[in-house]
């Protein structure tokens, strides 16, 4: 079932601007949304907004560090991505996924209710990532670390939810819509960079 969106409202809590989007789903969700920075929550029609206000106020530390990742982001040459891989770039992209993977799987694999056994990070051609759900292992794209960190949440959203669904049917969708509701347009942007 697709979610359906009940309302819209702007809270303040402990100084953040939170757009807090009312939908049809059964948990709260938290973004922290380029190029600003601005907090966005996803929670359920009947939650009280005392349950959104300690959501949020518990995820501060991690908003923190997403909002400083984004200006980092920024910082960085959007010129690498597509340009040739020398030993030295692979190392770079390699240190550069490494800080940020640990606060993504600290967020993603209590929602998603699956962690990998194994995350490796490559050069790959034909796709932004790919997992083994047999053996739990997870493979993602170098190219990821110079792209808007909004990439490489989906790409690893994305494969972590084959955890559970081996493809891209019904159940994987239903999924992919609960944990990361604008996923369609995400993959439709990154699909159009490769």
């Amino acid at each position: 079932m697709v979610s359906r969106t009940i309302s819209v409202e702007i809270l303040e809590v402990q100084g953040l601007r939170v757009k807090v989007t009312r939908k049809t789903v059964k948990n709260m969700y938290l973004r922290v949304k380029p190029p600003d920075g601005r907090v966005e929550v996803t929670a359920p029609a009947r939650i009280g907004l005392e349950s959104v206000v300690r959501f949020v106020a518990s995820r501060r530390p991690w908003i923190e560090r997403m909002r400083a990742r984004l200006v980092q982001a920024q910082n960085e040459p959007a010129t690498r991505v597509g340009q040739p891989w020398s030993e030295d770039r692979k190392s770079e992209a390699k240190a550069l996924l490494n800080r940020r993977l640990p606060d993504l799987l600290a967020h993603w694999t209590p929602i998603v209710g699956r962690a990998p056994t194994n995350i490796s990070l490559r050069r790959m051609t034909s796709r932004w990532g790919s997992c083994t759900p047999a053996t739990g292992r997870i493979r993602l794209n170098l190219e990821l670390a110079y792209l808007p960190p909004q990439y490489l949440e989906y790409v690893l959203v994305h494969e972590l939810t084959h955890l559970w669904e081996r493809g891209h049917g019904a159940g994987f969708q239903r999924r992919m819509d609960r944990y990361l509701p604008d996923w369609r347009r995400l993959r439709r942007e990154l699909n159009r960079m490769s």
